[in-house]
């Protein structure tokens, strides 16, 4: 299988192509099961998010955890996934805006926190640094056309 300079597999590319509609079609299809079994969408897709963070970190394996975050800033940018920059690094300190995954639902003007980003970042980091990472979310009213930003830190640097 082919890679780019960075050592992303082609077959990476596709899966943050369909992200965002694998991410809209989760809810809908999976939340009667959820709420029969009586557990929380949140800790599910926090899981899942934590589970795609470790992979995406184990196929960056070549990279420094500096390198990693730098990635996936330009994957959010290059599938339009949202905003993704790198505000810190002593602590870790993201930015997430204008994400077209759970940022402001169209229609809705509802804030829904984002337990998959918050998986995916914890995930990533603690496969990359190889300790348990925590983050922590806060969100504020601040990306563009009214869309809501979202601050991840972490319990952990570079």
């Amino acid at each position: 299988m082919a890679s780019n300079a960075a050592g992303v597999r082609e077959t990476d590319s596709q899966f943050w192509k369909e992200f965002p509609a694998m991410a809209d079609y989760f809810s809908p299809a999976i939340q009667p099961l959820l709420d029969y079994l009586g557990l929380s969408s949140k800790q599910v897709m926090h899981a899942l998010g934590e589970m795609v963070g470790r992979g995406a970190a184990e196929r960056l394996s070549r990279m420094t955890p500096k390198q990693m975050l730098e990635e996936f800033a330009r994957i959010w940018e290059r599938y339009q996934i949202g905003t993704l920059s790198v505000e810190k690094t002593d602590p870790v300190v993201l930015e997430l805006s204008d994400c077209r995954v759970c940022g402001q639902m169209q229609g809705t003007g509802g804030l829904y926190e984002c337990a998959f980003h918050e998986g995916f970042f914890q995930g990533a980091l603690s496969e990359k640094l190889n300790k348990a990472v925590t983050l922590r979310q806060e969100m504020n009213y601040a990306g563009e056309a009214g869309t809501w930003c979202r601050r991840l830190t972490a319990d952990a640097s570079l």
